[in-house]
């Protein structure tokens, strides 16, 4: 069964909250921890990668917080996987420079090569306002 990851599952609980505060509204880590009964310091990595990669913006400080940069309707969840994750490969010989003991021999790689294709696809068109 594919999966999506705890870290991967945890930010999209916090990007849903984010953005459901709206108008720019900033709302600190501790806060979404608490609310969610989410691990603290594995959510601050988590948010600092959405920061990183734009799709959430970060203010320092006393009443700093997170905030949307995007509109949930523009950041898909490629973005969101590959923010949190990096590159997400259904299999390694689908990745850059990736490889197998099995890779000479293989008679199925076309054919995830061309599955991974199609969710990466997927992927690309469901964005945070979807889920």
């Amino acid at each position: 069964m594919m999966r999506i990851s705890m870290k991967t599952d945890y930010g999209l609980i916090a990007l849903k909250h984010i953005a459901s505060q709206g108008n720019g509204n900033l709302i600190n880590a501790k806060e979404i921890a608490q609310r969610f009964n989410l691990p603290p310091n594995l959510l601050a990595k988590i948010l600092q990668s959405l920061s990183h990669s734009g799709i959430i913006e970060a203010q320092k400080g006393s009443g700093g917080g997170y905030r949307m940069s995007k509109s949930p309707g523009d950041v898909t969840l490629t973005e969101i996987f590959e923010s949190i994750e990096g590159p997400v490969h259904m299999v390694m010989c689908t990745s850059a420079g990736g490889c197998c003991s099995v890779e000479n021999l293989c008679t199925v790689k076309n054919g995830l090569v061309d599955l991974e294709r199609k969710f990466a696809e997927f992927f690309d068109s469901v964005t945070l306002a979807d889920v």
